[in-house]
């Protein structure tokens, strides 16, 4: 099931697992992190106002468009926008901080289809930021780096994920299965990957998983493990000591994919970040 490592090695190990586990603290700290997002607003053909936000606020064929009245202000790629403006078409799973107003960044994205519009406003996170104390995780331990096989799809598989808020429903691309043994018992896992791979290639896929955890002392909605994968069937390892959180339990404004009822461990997997911790809750 597990892979040994020697004393050295596991040094080495340790010191990137902690390595990487910082960086994640510090991006969670980040004045403009998802920590400071401040609501999550769906744009219709109908323009429409939020609170906060200047403008009338629509999508249209050609992409997302605001209409600022008298008075009213945005800054776009640094240059200042009065009147009606378009976007210009925002690709799925785009992330675009679109425009700016004051401290506040206004980001623009396409989930499941839907066009979402999102504040990203640092003094509303800085309540979040200041309550955030830290995200444990289960000590690192080799037993669970587990050695898999991959079984790929004979083509990619656009695959329907629902989402942790709102009703948009993901589509993403699967390449194919991880499987391995846990105590026992066989697990089969679906390996979703960019848009951008080609079947028959090597990549780098993610694994939106559930357990024995879940709800306990990790996040109910599952967490995300990386995997690397050949361009055929073949060995695969799962190092579970680096599965993390997505941005769902640090605030409820992230519309995150949900993982797929195959993907539940059938155990309890005892490593990986657990439940974050804020003071007073």
């Amino acid at each position: 099931m597990s892979q040994a490592l020697t004393s050295p090695d596991l040094v080495a190990y340790v010191d990137g697992w902690n390595a990487a586990r910082e960086s994640r603290e510090q991006q969670r700290r980040d004045p403009y992190g998802y920590l400071s997002y401040a609501g999550f607003h769906t744009l219709g053909t109908s323009p429409a106002r939020f609170a906060g936000i200047p403008g009338r606020w629509s999508i249209r064929a050609d992409g997302p468009v605001v209409e600022l009245a008298d008075g009213e202000e945005l800054i776009v790629a640094g240059e200042l926008v009065t009147g009606s403006h378009g976007f210009g078409p925002v690709r799925e799973r785009e992330f675009r901080r679109a425009a700016q107003h004051g401290d506040v960044i206004l980001e623009l994205s396409t989930r499941g289809g839907q066009s979402l519009l999102r504040p990203i406003d640092p003094a509303f996170g800085r309540g979040l930021r200041g309550g955030y104390d830290h995200t444990p995780a289960y000590e690192p331990d080799p037993r669970w780096i587990v050695e898999g096989q991959f079984r790929p799809f004979e083509s990619l598989r656009p695959t329907p994920f629902d989402a942790t808020v709102g009703d948009i429903v993901h589509t993403h691309l699967v390449v194919g299965e991880v499987v391995f043994t846990i105590a026992g018992t066989e697990q089969r896992l679906l390996v979703m990957v960019r848009d951008d791979q080609q079947a028959g290639v090597a990549g780098t896929g993610t694994v939106l998983f559930t357990d024995g955890t879940s709800g306990l002392t990790t996040d109910r909605h599952g967490r995300s493990l990386q995997l690397d994968f050949p361009a055929q069937a073949g060995a695969v390892t799962l190092d579970f000591n680096f599965a993390r959180n997505l941005q769902r339990p640090y605030t409820s404004f992230a519309p995150c994919p949900l993982p797929p009822a195959q993907n539940t461990v059938t155990a309890a997997v005892e490593a990986g970040e657990q439940l974050p911790v804020f003071n007073g809750g």
